[in-house]
């Protein structure tokens, strides 16, 4: 039935009604969604490992916070990236990210989780590399729980 003084029928009065509620909900969700992206200043941040395996080499770079918390012994604080330049036969194959932010952990199963940490895969030309699973990278590092889920904790210790 619709009022001259309300131009709703009652149905679109529900659905109105179900969008007012269900917005902060959809914010929520968008506040913790994972959205790394190319740290383009990177290289401005410390170098602080090289691993060489075979054929591949990783070049490891993150902030000097970072550097600092690790030394300590600390989790690395909210907002560390982590960037590795992987390395196949000398070129430039990929570059895989690890950021942290409060409550990125939450949007994946407790058998994926890793801590705040999301991962991202850029090509060389540092665009995301679509088709990469990324639950790889964090079924790998949940066997890091004790190193802040970083492989390169230790190597962030005896960074110069």
């Amino acid at each position: 039935m619709k009022h001259l003084w309300f131009p709703f029928d009652f149905a679109g009065v529900k659905l109105l009604m179900a969008a007012v509620v269900a917005f902060p909900a959809l914010l929520v969700t968008n506040a913790i969604a994972a959205d790394v992206t190319f740290p383009e200043g990177y290289k401005q941040g410390e170098h602080y490992a090289s691993i060489v395996r075979g054929e591949t080499r990783e070049e490891l770079f993150t902030t000097p916070e970072a550097i600092a918390a690790a030394r300590r012994g600390d989790p690395l604080p909210d907002g560390t990236v982590i960037t590795m330049e992987d390395y196949r036969q000398n070129k430039l194959y990929r570059y895989v990210v690890m950021e942290k932010r409060k409550g990125w952990g939450q949007a994946h199963p407790a058998e994926l989780r890793t801590g705040d940490w999301e991962f991202q895969w850029f090509s060389p030309d540092r665009t995301v590399k679509s088709g990469e699973s990324l639950d790889r990278c964090r079924a790998c590092h949940t066997s890091q729980s004790g190193n802040d889920y970083v492989f390169s904790f230790d190597r962030m210790k005896e960074a110069n």
